[in-house]
């Protein structure tokens, strides 16, 4: 659902400086595939001062890019800007891992600081997916790393390709809600969000469209149906160059809070890509609980889900699961939803464990 499609008008003033890049990874050498792949970066400059390629680094999942720009005799006309670099080779890295990694672009200044000027996210090696985050309430959780918003939540629901979001959180100790839409890419989203206002309350008669401002960027990246990193990034408010940016951590949890397994309970179906046939199991019995695990059984065949937890942000989450009808693995888990898990059978056909509507 589009700002037009809520009755709103959008105000993009707020949109600030914030040139727009757009990330591909193309092979270094088409005769040699397994040399490290090329990114290629374009973007619309928002002068005629095109920056230079200062330096780059690559450690870990992080990407780092330093521009420099000569800022003289700039005409404010925007400007096609292309870079080309390897960051595998200038790393010293003989391969790019397999992943997902954090893009920093900086623009150095004269004063020898930078700033940071944009933020993308980057897949290297295979674009699918094979699951879909779960729609419902998403919450902030605490990590050394990341910020944790008290109070604040998401909504977020995924239909086909699209994925929305409403952020509800506060400014200056007032709630305020953000809204968006964009498509999703795999596990990768970047869904940019508008601050609504000014529209009527519940039982008002007048019919007053909201007023709608462009705000925030979010970008997600999907551990599983029910984990997500994320960053919130703005441009500054005084129009001045550079964004601020947040790191999240999200989690789609039970309401109940239960970590004992009892929010797994209910009926679900064993699916395999290669399998004609799907096999329902009635996981009502909550046979053990420990502080670091806990075991569904299904009362009328004896096949148990066996879950291990650990704590992320202050909450014990399933991480691993392994499906057993007797001694017989059926498959182990690692992405771990509420209402669907996501692993592999021992001969590994890609499984899935769905629980049905309750």
């Amino acid at each position: 659902m589009s700002a037009a499609a809520l009755g709103a008008s959008v105000d993009d003033s707020a949109s600030g400086w914030q040139p727009g890049f757009r990330l591909e990874l193309v092979s270094a050498q088409s005769d040699i595939p397994a040399l490290p792949p090329d990114l290629v970066v374009s973007a619309e400059w928002p002068d005629s001062c095109l920056p230079q390629l200062l330096r780059t680094s690559m450690v870990d999942w992080h990407i780092d890019v330093e521009l420099r720009s000569t800022r003289h005799d700039c005409v404010a006309t925007p400007t096609p800007l292309s870079l080309r670099f390897n960051p595998s080779r200038e790393a010293g890295q003989k391969q790019m891992p397999v992943g997902v990694y954090e893009v920093r672009f900086y623009l150095a200044r004269d004063n020898g600081f930078s700033e940071l000027i944009a933020f993308n996210l980057l897949r290297a090696g295979w674009r699918g997916s094979s699951f879909r985050p779960e729609s419902g309430f998403w919450w902030s959780v605490s990590n050394a790393d990341r910020a944790f918003l008290a109070g604040s939540g998401l909504s977020i629901e995924q239909q086909g390709e699209t994925l929305a979001v409403t952020l509800l959180s506060y400014e200056a100790g007032n709630a305020v809600w953000y809204f968006g839409n964009a498509r999703a890419a795999g596990t990768l989203a970047r869904v940019p969000l508008v601050r609504m206002f000014g529209g009527d309350s519940p039982f008002s008669a007048v019919g007053t469209p909201p007023q709608v401002e462009a705000a925030l960027t979010l970008d997600l990246n999907f551990l599983s149906p029910s984990r997500a990193t994320a960053w919130l990034t703005r441009p500054y408010a005084d129009g001045r160059e550079g964004i601020q940016i947040q790191s999240l951590d999200l989690l789609r949890l039970p309401f109940d809070g239960n970590s004992n397994g009892a929010a797994w309970k209910g009926q679900w179906v064993l699916i395999g890509e290669e399998s004609r046939q799907a096999t329902v199991f009635d996981m009502n019995e909550v046979a053990t609980s420990g502080a670091g695990n806990f075991i569904l059984r299904s009362r009328g065949d004896g096949a148990e889900l066996q879950c291990r937890l650990e704590d992320v942000g202050g909450h014990a989450v399933p991480t691993i699961c392994s499906l057993l009808d007797g001694s017989d693995l059926l498959a182990d888990f690692d992405k771990i939803g509420l209402d669907q898990l996501i692993g592999r059978s021992p001969e590994g056909q890609n499984m899935r464990l769905v629980r049905l509507p309750r």
